[in-house]
């Protein structure tokens, strides 16, 4: 009698491997997803110590509107200035958390809103925003300072 494997068996076994992977998937994503939030929330931590850093040199926050371009707000913290009061970087940011415009960007690569000042919140002087997973602002999914 010859050994060997028969097509059934492979299929069979086919069959189990899709089945694991078709409950596995959603969960590994899911999870992965969740590291994501969680690295966000980090990155909006370091960002509050750096302002903190910012205003205790210069005596209040970086003032900017909370626009899609934050290369400005990126460059306050960042540096280098030639103000005297400038005592930076504050923050350094890596090449891969940044977009081609020298704008700060999240894990989904959405760049970060930061508003100074702000009356929407009152618990808090300056508002920073990820759009979080949907990429949309202004959703349940948004993960910010407040």
């Amino acid at each position: 009698m010859k050994k060997g494997i028969t097509l059934i068996e492979i299929l069979v076994v086919m069959v189990i491997v899709s089945v694991i992977a078709a409950f596995s998937l959603p969960m590994l994503n899911k999870a992965r997803v969740k590291g994501l939030k969680v690295k966000t929330k980090s990155i909006i931590a370091s960002l509050e110590a750096a302002i903190s850093m910012y205003e205790s040199d210069f005596g209040d926050y970086p003032a900017f509107d909370g626009g899609a371009d934050n290369s400005s707000f990126v460059f306050l913290l960042q540096g280098p200035s030639d103000n005297e009061n400038w005592h930076g970087p504050y923050m350094r940011f890596k090449k891969e958390d940044m977009d081609e415009n020298s704008n700060l960007i999240d894990p989904w690569k959405t760049s970060f809103s930061y508003k100074y000042p702000q009356s929407e919140h009152s618990n808090t002087p300056y508002l920073i925003i990820s759009a979080g997973p949907d990429r949309e602002f202004d959703t349940n999914d948004d993960i910010d300072n407040w």
